[in-house]
């Protein structure tokens, strides 16, 4: 029988010992030291873009999710003229989307929590804030380097904001929840908008909103399907806006505002229509203001209630939407000749028209005024 050599079995449990040791002692070394490597690398990242410039104060790495966590974002312009961050946010969770494995690839998902968005409108290009400086889907693959499927933003808020009128305008909808889902059309390959949006929120004056539709963010230029509704406003609460820019405020009322629009390579079609109800100007007499703005407000609150549909004491209008995205032209006239369709003809719906779809057959066409004056197609005295 061959003999056992005990001190030969001993030094080898005791290699292989030491080499599991040391690959444990390099793991815990690595998890310790990765989150600062990863927090360097996206400072790096944040401090080089074009016109912004951002930061972080934390990473934590989560190895078995495949994901990391950013602790305290904030993004703001390269610019001292604008006061406040163009982002902020407590977390934003960078992650492997898991379930995408099952379908032979792999995606990303990214989650916005307790974030803040700040539109600035200024009179000139330093005073003004809108993000459209660096391309910020290059960025974000710089920050997680695969193809992103899903997008959410939770309990956030997004604020538009001049500093420069008076008096200053702060705009806010809070509550802010959104989801963008099959981002890499895995899940409906032949659909020409397989990406499905949901937005909602908490408007200033208690009004909600509600924006969803369906995309395509593939292409360069993202097609897009898109309803948004934004109901019951408390019309007051917009006071800052009104006397900013049309010199007069609300004592009383509602606003709602509901919106189709079709973006199709570019070239946008679709109607933005606001209705507001049992509404009163407020009356200027009793505070400071001059003869003009007093009398201004006096023809204001007059072509109201002169041309608000009286049946349902509502002011409403239907302002088409055509152009380029370089380009939008809404149509002012057409808006100024549905005032009188609402007052006069029929009042608006507050609800969708269900009028504009995606593909060829943009818009389907509203009666107008002037359709009254036409003879119907089955006029008898007609000549054939």
């Amino acid at each position: 029988m061959k003999s056992i050599n005990i001190p030969h079995i001993h030094k080898k449990t005791r290699i292989i010992g030491i080499l599991l040791l040391s690959v444990y002692s390099l793991l815990i070394i690595a998890r310790l030291i990765l989150p600062v490597i990863v927090k360097n690398y996206v400072n790096k990242v944040l401090s080089n873009m074009e016109g912004y410039r951002g930061s972080i104060d934390d990473v934590d790495i989560r190895l078995i999710r495949g994901a990391y966590v950013i602790k305290n974002l904030t993004l703001e312009k390269v610019n001292e003229k604008v006061p406040v961050p163009f982002i902020t946010a407590k977390t934003v969770d960078l992650s492997i989307e898991w379930k995408t494995l099952l379908k032979g690839t792999i995606k990303g998902k990214v989650v916005f929590d307790d974030a803040n968005l700040n539109f600035v409108f200024g009179p000139d290009s330093s005073s003004n804030q809108y993000g459209a400086e660096t391309n910020w889907t290059v960025q974000l693959k710089k920050l997680l380097p695969i193809q992103i499927d899903r997008f959410e933003i939770h309990n956030s808020k997004v604020s538009c904001l001049n500093f420069h009128s008076k008096p200053k305008i702060d705009m806010k909808i809070t509550h802010v929840n959104v989801w963008a889902t099959n981002l890499s059309n895995l899940d409906n390959p032949g659909d020409e908008l397989p990406s499905i949006l949901h937005v909602e929120g908490i408007s200033i004056g208690e009004g909600k909103l509600s924006i969803t539709g369906k995309m395509n963010v593939l292409k360069k230029i993202p097609n897009a399907c898109i309803k948004l509704k934004l109901t019951n406003v408390h019309l007051p609460s917009l006071n800052n806006l009104f006397k900013a820019f049309g010199k007069f405020e609300f004592e009383k009322g509602t606003f709602s505002l509901y919106s189709e629009l079709s973006l199709d390579n570019s070239n946008i079609q679709g109607y933005i229509k606001p209705i507001l109800n049992d509404m009163n100007v407020k009356n200027w007499s009793d505070e400071n203001g001059n003869a003009f703005q007093k009398l201004w407000v006096v023809v204001v609150g007059v072509a109201f209630d002169v041309f608000k549909n009286q049946t349902q004491n509502e002011f409403a209008t239907k302002i088409p939407i055509k152009g380029t995205l370089s380009n939008v032209d809404p149509e002012i006239i057409n808006g100024i000749i549905n005032i009188f369709h609402n007052a006069f003809i029929k009042a608006y719906d507050k609800s969708f028209d269900n009028t504009v779809t995606f593909g060829p057959n943009k818009e389907i066409k509203d009666k107008s005024i002037f359709d009254i004056f036409k003879k119907k197609s089955d006029d008898p005295f007609k000549k054939s």
